[in-house]
């Protein structure tokens, strides 16, 4: 295939693609994160999981603190009534219609062995829970976008610097075939750089598919369902001033208050609670009670209009006692233990945290090494490639020297944007770590 011919139509599909580009959405690293908050599903259901927990607060309060309400109607037909005999005459008992409305209400009395105000603390904890479970998936959320936004802008590097290559061999190319035109070059020379290039196009196409998969992926993670295309602003930078604090108190923070571990704090303080409440199950509850009735009894000769309904109300003070108090030793031993391993997870999961955060430390630290040298390498290879590339043309070197600068170029290139990655990528879960969510 022509070379030319192929450059025509690399360009040609390029300008396509640029005109398809047109259309789609640009995302700066905020609007990613802002969109994801917005549409992301699991933190859409972490936020309706935590609007339930108030609504369960409401309930608990209810419960607890207003009085119990029960109403109750019956109507009672009598199809055949019970008689009896008394010296030689029948009697019946009863009447054909009956007719009982009753209204009962109660109320606990918050002493002893009735835990309303353990039931409403466990209620509030519970909602507690709910807030830090959307703190947690908020924060693996951000994370998820802030990683897939600096995938995406790395990949875009990466298909620059396979552009890039692919110019520079054709360009190469073209100086190759004056000279073998001219007879200032082997035929091999004239084969080497048309290969070269033909070599350096599937790379390009590679890094245009990955990148757009990179962008699907950054999709998915801002939670967009429709078929809009996006695409990213910005550049893959490195802020070289940047610095997070003092290595040792940011772990300690991380391993003290992490979201996790107020998770956990919270599931204990639940726990106590229910233990209280199982210390009490040996007391006896005791509550206030009303009743209302109001009943009639008519035979049938009197309209249901006409029915005669007498009011009797009754109040007082009841007592229960559950005395199956080796029932509830079991129970509240089984509290106890969850307690205890709830401590020994705190404890298991501060140390992994510990861990967690001298890793990415560690990583932030290797990944600045890695951008300063590879920086030098860059702009020592983009040197050794522009004398190259001249001293081809004046012919002092071999075409090999000229595709082996452009090899180390690539490569450099490709190293400093894969440190920039790395550094990102744990600052982003640093950030995470730290619940950073901007």
């Amino acid at each position: 295939m022509n070379i030319k011919f192929t450059t025509a139509v690399l360009i040609l599909f390029a300008l396509v693609r640029g005109a398809f580009a047109q259309d789609a959405k640009i995302y700066s690293l905020q609007d990613a994160i802002t969109t994801a908050r917005q549409n992301n599903s699991s933190l859409v259901n972490a936020k309706l999981d935590r609007l339930k927990a108030e609504k369960k607060v409401s309930q608990v309060y209810n419960e607890n603190l207003l009085p119990t309400l029960d109403l109750s109607s019956q109507y009672i037909r009598a199809f055949k009534k019970q008689y009896f005999d008394i010296f030689g005459q029948r009697f019946s008992v009863g009447t054909d219609n009956q007719v009982i409305n009753t209204l009962n209400v109660s109320e606990p009395i918050p002493v002893l062995g009735t835990p309303v105000f353990q039931g409403i603390r466990i209620a509030e904890y519970y909602s507690t829970l709910q807030n830090e479970n959307v703190a947690l998936e908020e924060a693996r959320v951000v994370s998820e976008v802030k990683k897939a936004y600096y995938t995406v802008l790395f990949l875009k590097e990466v298909a620059n610097v396979r552009k890039q290559a692919l110019q520079n061999s054709l360009d190469n190319y073209e100086v190759v075939e004056k000279k073998y035109r001219n007879g200032a070059a082997t035929e091999f020379d004239f084969l080497r750089a048309k290969v070269t290039a033909e070599n350096n196009r599937p790379p390009v196409l590679e890094a245009e598919n990955n990148l757009t998969i990179g962008k699907k992926s950054l999709k998915n993670a801002i939670g967009i369902k429709d078929n809009t295309e996006i695409d990213v602003s910005g550049s893959l930078t490195y802020d070289s001033l940047e610095v997070f604090g003092n290595n040792d108190a940011l772990i300690n923070k991380i391993a003290n208050n992490h979201v996790s571990i107020r998770q956990l704090q919270i599931s204990r303080n639940i726990s106590n609670e229910l233990l209280g409440v199982d210390r009490a199950n040996y007391l006896p509850k005791f509550y206030v009670f009303g009743q209302f009735n109001l009943q009639a009894a008519e035979d049938d000769g009197r309209a249901a209009d006409k029915f005669r309904y007498f009011p009797v109300i009754n109040a007082g003070l009841g007592m229960s006692w559950n005395l199956n108090f080796f029932r509830n030793t079991y129970k509240k031993q089984q509290t106890e233990i969850e307690i205890k391993k709830t401590d020994e997870t705190i404890s298991d999961v501060k140390q992994k945290l510990k861990i967690s955060a001298q890793t990415v430390l560690l990583k932030i630290d290797e990944a600045k090494k890695k951008i300063i040298a590879s920086l030098e390498t860059v702009k020592l290879a983009e040197r050794g490639y522009e004398l190259a590339s001249l001293s081809f043309k004046n012919g002092v070197i071999n075409q090999i020297d000229v595709i082996d600068a452009q090899l180390m170029l690539s490569s450099s290139k490709l190293g400093y944007y894969q440190a920039i990655l790395e550094y990102q990528t744990a600052k982003t879960g640093l950030e995470e770590l730290l619940e950073k969510n901007k």
